[in-house]
């Protein structure tokens, strides 16, 4: 492990401490542009990000990449059919879909005068904190390019999202762009490296923040990196999630020693580790014969509730 690398365990994690005696405590002022693509499963570490950073993250940039210029959403549902089969296409769908639905439904409830849920979505959060929200299927085209640089942020935060940044984007903020990658890179760089990694029956997983220096995939200089154990009980939704959440509590301390050009990361091995893609019919096909499970349905219903306000939830958090 490195000098600002930790192993880590897991523990209760209440929905109600993303804000009770939170917001805004993160200690130095930032301007924060946020890279995100909405996800079920991220809510608890989107949660708690805004709880830490509140007004600092003024811009959200939230992908969206159904449109024509993308091939379209029905050409892009064949696809991911043909090359991954119907079991991980829901579920890539599912995911992302639903949060969007449960947004529709927050600010139904809220404009009916419902309180505060346990989770919020996206847009409530951009709202709540005052930050912009744009949603864009390419952050390289100019005129993306053009709404962060005059932000004029300190610095880019990437966690989950589907698009590569080039060098215009990751030259604009003052920091450097910090990505939340659910790896312990250089292994399984790429989409979906807690698929690969309870498919290939790991031991252990993690969470790494690193820099993007350029085009190249989640190889950037590392940050931070948390361990977890993996019970391969859990499905590939509840370790996202934990995951998350851990890159998300680890963020603040990341981001002030970054600030302080204190410590600039550990640079990756080009030879080390290996990108995994999406998984073909015939890997998923294994997958699912060995009991590798895509999503729980407690952990979805769970989520879903939380974020409509229906009781309380704790997940689990790596510290």
């Amino acid at each position: 492990m490195g000098e600002n690398e930790e192993r880590g365990s897991v523990r209760p994690f209440p929905l109600s401490d993303i804000y009770e005696g939170r917001p805004g405590n993160s200690g130095a002022a930032r301007r924060i542009v946020l890279c995100h693509l909405e996800s079920l499963t991220c809510l608890p570490a989107l949660n708690l990000l805004f709880g830490v950073f509140g007004a600092q993250i003024g811009l959200v940039v939230s992908s969206r990449r159904f449109g024509e210029g993308h091939g379209g959403f029905f050409n892009q549902l064949v696809q991911t059919v043909r090359r991954s089969g119907i079991r991980m296409t829901f579920w890539l769908g599912f995911d992302l879909i639903s949060a969007q639905v449960v947004s529709a439904l927050a600010r139904w409830q809220a404009s009916i005068g419902q309180g505060q849920p346990a989770l919020a979505t996206l847009p409530a959060l951009a709202r709540r904190h005052g930050a912009r929200l744009i949603e864009t299927g390419d952050i390289n085209a100019p005129e993306t390019v053009e709404v962060i640089r005059a932000f004029a942020p300190d610095a880019v935060v990437v966690m989950n999202f589907d698009q590569i940044l080039h060098p215009p984007v990751v030259e604009v903020p003052r920091i450097g762009v910090v990505n939340i990658h659910p790896s312990l890179l250089p292994s399984l760089r790429g989409p979906c490296p807690v698929f690969w990694a309870l498919a290939e029956r790991r031991a252990v997983s993690g969470v790494t923040l690193h820099l993007i220096e350029n085009a190249r995939i989640d190889a950037g200089a590392i940050l931070h990196q948390i361990e977890m154990p993996l019970d391969r009980r859990s499905s590939v939704a509840e370790v996202n999630t934990q995951l998350f959440l851990a890159g998300a509590g680890a963020l603040e301390g990341t981001l002030e020693r970054l600030s302080m050009n204190a410590y600039r990361g550990r640079p990756q091995d080009p030879s080390a580790g290996q990108y995994r893609g999406f998984p073909s019919r015939a890997e998923m096909a294994t997958a699912h014969a060995q009991g590798v499970q895509l999503c729980g349905l407690w952990h979805v219903v769970r989520l879903i509730a939380a974020t409509l306000g229906i009781g309380r939830a704790t997940f689990h958090r790596l510290s």
